[in-house]
């Protein structure tokens, strides 16, 4: 009985760890936010004029690929192709056991179809609050 008890309570306690928000550590950056909502999607959002809106949704999260020294690494690769470019996102977030803290990372490259260059930038976030 006790343990049927425990995996509910564990159940809900995950499940009510359902969001993660990161935020941009430039002020001035075009993609000032992304959120990841446990089991369900990620979302990259973008500044248009002085909103902040969601402009890439992807229904996966990254998966964990590393948990050691104190901490948990997540990662992913999505790409999103429309006919102006192909975006390509590397999403890495880890977990600080020691002090339950989030630091995120994504390299977004753009591969334009027209002359333009590939455009590279590398944004880095923190957690807007612990889980």
């Amino acid at each position: 009985m006790r343990i049927t008890f425990l995996f509910i309570a564990l159940f809900f306690a995950l499940s009510s760890q359902a969001q993660l928000q990161f935020w941009n550590t430039n002020a001035t950056s075009n993609m000032p936010l992304f959120e990841v909502k446990w089991g369900e999607k990620t979302t990259i959002y973008s500044k248009v004029g002085y909103e902040t809106k969601p402009t890439y949704v992807f229904n996966k999260v990254a998966p964990q690929v590393y948990n050691g020294d104190g901490r948990t690494k997540f990662k992913m690769i999505v790409e999103s192709v429309d006919s102006v470019a192909k975006r390509i996102f590397e999403i890495h977030y880890t977990h600080y056991r020691q002090t339950n803290y989030y630091l995120g990372y994504i390299k977004a490259t753009y591969i334009y179809h027209d002359k333009r260059p590939i455009k590279v930038l590398e944004e880095h976030y923190e957690t807007v609050k612990n889980p």
